[in-house]
């Protein structure tokens, strides 16, 4: 790292309108970095080359460092302390979409196509994205560049995302987790497993309505369930299939799971059924329960599984490295390396609400039940299910849960018609 100087570097900040968001435009400050927004299709053609002065950081929106939020403050003021710790290098931070045509894998192979003076030189990327692209030679192997990270400093679920073939891709910063969230009053004590669910009459949602039943998968391989046989075909052990939906069955059959489960299509949709007081538990975002910060009506603890202590689903944010320049590739991983430091990173994930991805940057969190619920969470969180993994099991699945649940189809019978179905050609 470059000695710290006093000379405060003068850049632009530059907020261009998205087609769903007004043009705002901010004074420039000595002590700030640039920020672009950017429109939901890619303009590769018409963007410009990375100045030779500067790194680029391509980041979603949740991760923007806008000083009106905590999480945005904490990281504008790491990034502006980076500048100031490298004389003569500006940080350029553009913001793309998460998913979708101008989302930040689809922009990615965009520019290295056709304009590869426009790629970045660091991505903030989500796992799915880092593997597709990692496939695609659009990363750069960070074996030599960053010290590779390993347990038990950091976290098993962190590191399973961020390797691929042989070699790994990224720096893992913040997991967003999914937990169940639940109304105090409605329950004797925390639910921790199935049958503590069971035991209530209180209502009990979960996103039944997502097509490719991430949950449901992740549930199933919880209980150890395979997805491919030992000839690498796809399959389904009906005996934990069968105990899943048996008891999604037993839950609807006592009033528990309401048919309008299959309204909700994601963990904040459920979410929002817990804050609307339409249910007393349900599948939530840590980071939206973090954010309520209401301990004495609502409560939180790892999903219930069938037993304790529990499940935690999560999607490991990591940095990765995309320019080919050795210089700007050093400059980079000392730039990703200053973003994962401890004294940064935890206060920096406390306010994001995600979980940190290494055990010294957990313990910067302030005590308090939040930290409680993180320590609890680290030792149960798996990655989420692969793209691959959804596309090809999810909608069967899917189908499993509505035969039980809306068809009265028994789950005995629900969990060998997914396996027919599975093996049909």
């Amino acid at each position: 790292m470059r000695i710290l100087s006093t000379l405060l570097l003068a850049s632009t900040i530059l907020l261009i309108a998205s087609c769903s968001t007004p043009s705002v435009q901010a004074t420039p400050s000595p002590t700030t970095v640039g920020v672009e927004t950017a429109t939901r299709t890619p303009q590769i053609l018409q963007s410009s080359p990375t100045p030779k002065g500067s790194l680029t950081i391509w980041f979603t929106p949740t991760f923007a460092p806008d000083p009106s939020t905590p999480a945005g403050f904490l990281l504008q003021e790491r990034l502006t302390a980076f500048q100031q710790a490298n004389p003569g290098i500006s940080i350029i931070v553009r913001l793309k979409e998460e998913r979708g045509p101008g989302g930040l894998l689809e922009t990615l192979i965009a520019a290295h196509n056709v304009a590869p003076s426009a790629l970045p030189d660091v991505i903030a990327i989500d796992p799915i994205a880092l593997n597709s692209a990692a496939l695609k030679g659009l990363l750069v192997p960070l074996n030599g560049l960053v010290a590779e990270p390993t347990p038990p400093e950091w976290y098993d679920h962190a590191l399973l995302t961020t390797y691929d073939l042989g070699s790994f891709f990224g720096l893992p910063f913040a997991s967003e987790v999914e937990v169940l969230a639940y109304r105090i009053s409605r329950y004797e004590e925390a639910p921790a497993s199935w049958s503590d669910i069971l035991a209530s009459p209180a209502a009990f949602v979960f996103p039944a309505g997502d097509p490719n039943a991430a949950l449901t998968l992740f549930q199933y391989k919880a209980l150890g369930g395979p997805l491919y046989d030992v000839n690498g075909m796809p399959t389904f052990d009906p005996v934990p299939l069968n105990d899943l939906l048996t008891f999604y069955r037993s839950a609807h059959v006592s009033g528990i799971l309401s048919t309008s489960i299959f309204q909700y299509l994601s963990s904040t949709d459920t979410w929002n059924s817990l804050k609307s007081d339409q249910a007393s538990s349900a599948i939530a975002p840590l980071s939206a329960f973090m954010a309520t910060e209401d301990p004495k009506n609502i409560g939180a603890v790892p999903i219930p599984a069938r037993t304790q202590p529990g499940i935690c689903p999560t999607e490991t944010w990591s940095w990765s490295i995309v320019t080919l320049d050795p210089v700007r590739q050093s400059l980079a991983s000392e730039l990703i390396t200053w973003l994962t430091q401890p004294e940064f990173l935890g206060p920096w994930t406390y306010a994001l609400g995600m979980l940190p991805p290494t055990a010294s940057s957990l313990a910067m969190w302030p005590e308090g039940p939040a930290a409680a619920l993180a320590s609890s969470l680290v030792t149960v969180a798996q990655p989420k299910p692969s793209a691959e993994e959804l596309a090809t099991f999810g909608p069967i699945l899917h189908q499993a849960v509505e035969a039980v649940i809306l068809g009265g189809v028994s789950p005995t019978e629900a969990a060998q018609n997914a396996l027919e179905e599975l093996r049909r050609p």
